[in-house]
C-alpha cells in the first residue's frame, strides 16, 4: 500500500498538504493549474472561462477579491479540490541553492518562507497555448526580416536626395530591430523555462576570528617579503618607484615644450607678396566672382642676378600652417572696415587667415546673404562684413586681416607684408 497522500488528504505532518514533488504525477497536475480552478482535465473546459472566473474572482495571490463569495484556493475548497492559494515554496531546510526543475508550483505563503506568487503559464502544461505563443513569436521574426529587406532596398534603390528616403530608411531599421527584440521577449517569457532559486543570504561583514585570520596572513606576508629585514632595498625599491613615477611628467612636459610661442606672430608673407592658389596661379582682378572665395597662399618676390623680380610660390607644408588665407570678394559697398584699414581691400576683395582663432581648424565656409565664415570644427561663426569678428561659438577673437592691393597688371598683393596680429588660436597668446 502506498505511503502517498492524496491532495484531499492529510500527510505526515498533519497539514493536508502533499509530500513535495515525490506525489503522483496526478497529483502534481492538481497544482499546475489555475489559481482558484481545479487543473484536472475534466474541469478545465468548464471551469477556465473567463465567465467562470468573472462569477468567482481571485486575486494575483490566490485570495478570493474582494466581495467574493470564493474562498481562498477556488470555488469548492470543502471538496477537496485545492486546499489554499498557489506559491512558489522555499525548501523545508535551509540550503545554499535549490531550483524547481519540474516547474511545479508549490503552495505556501510569504509567513511560511515562500516567495511572492505568481500565475502558472498556459504554455507549461497547453500544447495549444505553447503553439499559439511560437506562432506569435515567429510572426514578429517574419515582421524583423521584412523590415530588414525595406531597408536593404531603400538603401540601395531609393533615392538619397528625395524627402522620403531618410524616414523610410529609419522605419524600416526600427521595424527590424523593433520586431527582432520583441520576437525574443515574447520568447523568454513565455517559452523558456523559468526556474526559482532560493539563496542563502549571507552577511555583509566578516565575523571577528575572520578579520584576524586575514590580518595575520597579511602580516606574515609582508614579513616574508623581507623589506623589515633588509632596509637598503626597502630604501631602493621606494627611490625606483618615485623616480618611475615621474615619468608621468614626462608628457606634461612635452605639452608646454610644444607651444609655438612667438613662431605665430610672423608667418611667410611679406611685402609686395603676390597671392597665388595652391595649383601655382596669380590671382589678379576679375578672377574671383562676386560672392565667391579663393585660398591663396604667399608668392614671395625674388630678385635675380639680373635684377629681374620673380615670385617663389611658397605652397609647403610648414607654409600651409600658418599662411593659409581665404580671398573673398564682397559685392561693392557691403564691406564696413575698420577705422584705419580702409585701403586694405581692393574693389571689394578681402583677405582673413583662414585659420580660426579658436583651436587652428580652416575656416572654409562662407554664406553669400549673410557674409559670414563658418568654421566647421566648433561652429565659431565671423562677420566679414565687421572685419571677420566672432559673433558665435568658442572663438573668442577676430581673424587676422591681411592688407592687400593690386599692381598695374591687376594682380593682388600683400600691401603691408604680414597680417595685423597672430594668427592661429587665442590661447597661445598666454603661453
Amino acid at each position: 500500500m502506498s505511503d502517498q497522500t492524496g491532495p484531499g488528504r492529510p500527510g505526515p505532518g498533519g497539514s493536508g498538504e502533499p509530500d513535495g514533488p515525490g506525489d503522483s504525477a496526478s497529483e502534481r497536475m492538481h497544482y499546475a493549474g489555475y489559481q482558484g480552478e481545479p487543473a484536472d482535465k475534466a474541469d478545465q473546459d468548464s471551469m477556465s472561462s473567463i465567465f467562470h472566473r468573472a462569477k468567482h474572482p481571485v486575486d494575483t495571490s490566490g485570495a478570493p477579491a474582494k466581495g467574493s463569495d470564493v474562498s481562498a484556493g477556488g470555488p469548492d475548497v470543502s471538496a477537496g479540490t485545492h486546499d489554499g492559494p498557489e506559491a512558489l515554496g522555499t525548501p523545508p531546510h535551509q540550503t545554499d541553492s535549490t531550483r524547481d526543475p519540474q516547474h511545479t508550483v508549490m503552495r505556501g505563503g510569504a509567513g511560511d518562507g515562500g516567495v511572492t506568487p505568481r500565475r502558472p503559464r498556459a504554455e507549461d502544461h497547453d500544447r495549444r497555448a505553447e503553439r499559439r505563443a511560437e506562432r506569435v513569436i515567429a510572426l514578429w521574426f517574419m515582421v524583423s526580416v521584412v523590415g530588414t529587406v525595406g531597408f536593404v532596398i531603400t538603401n540601395f534603390v531609393g533615392d538619397k536626395h528625395k524627402e522620403y528616403y531618410t524616414p523610410c530608411l529609419g522605419s524600416a531599421l526600427g521595424i527590424a530591430v523593433g520586431g527582432l527584440g520583441i520576437g525574443l521577449i515574447l520568447w523568454a517569457k513565455r517559452l523558456m523555462p523559468h526556474d526559482h532559486a532560493v539563496q542563502e543570504r549571507h552577511e555583509f561583514t566578516s565575523s571577528k576570528e575572520e578579520i584576524a585570520v586575514t590580518e595575520a596572513e597579511v602580516a606574515d606576508g609582508f614579513a616574508d617579503t623581507g623589506l623589515t629585514r633588509f632596509p637598503l632595498l626597502r630604501r631602493t625599491l621606494l627611490g625606483a618607484s618615485t623616480v618611475l613615477g615621474g615619468l608621468v611628467v614626462v608628457p606634461l612636459l612635452n605639452l608646454t615644450n610644444a607651444k609655438p610661442g612667438k613662431k605665430l606672430d610672423h608667418t611667410s608673407w611679406v611685402k609686395g607678396a603676390r597671392l597665388v592658389t595652391e595649383e601655382g596661379r596669380y590671382v589678379k582682378l576679375g578672377d574671383v566672382s562676386i560672392g565667391g572665395i579663393e585660398t591663396v597662399f604667399p608668392a614671395v618676390p625674388v630678385t635675380g642676378a639680373s635684377g629681374q623680380v620673380s615670385y617663389d610660390a611658397k605652397t609647403d607644408i610648414q607654409t600651409k600652417a600658418d599662411s593659409t588665407t581665404i580671398l573673398i570678394r564682397l559685392p561693392p559697398g557691403v564691406d564696413r572696415p575698420r577705422k584705419g584699414r580702409e585701403n586694405w581691400s581692393v574693389d571689394g576683395h578681402v583677405a582673413y587667415s583662414k585659420i580660426c582663432s579658436h583651436a587652428g581648424c580652416p575656416v572654409s565656409l562662407y554664406e553669400q546673404q549673410t557674409h559670414h565664415l563658418l568654421c566647421p570644427c566648433h561652429q565659431s561663426v565671423f562677420d566679414v562684413l565687421d572685419g571677420c569678428r566672432a559673433i558665435f561659438g568658442p572663438a573668442s577673437r577676430s581673424l587676422p586681416q591681411l592688407a592687400i592691393a593690386a599692381d598695374a597688371e591687376g594682380y593682388l598683393y600683400a600691401r603691408n607684408g604680414d597680417y595685423d596680429e597672430p594668427v592661429g588660436a587665442a590661447f597661445w597668446e598666454r603661453s
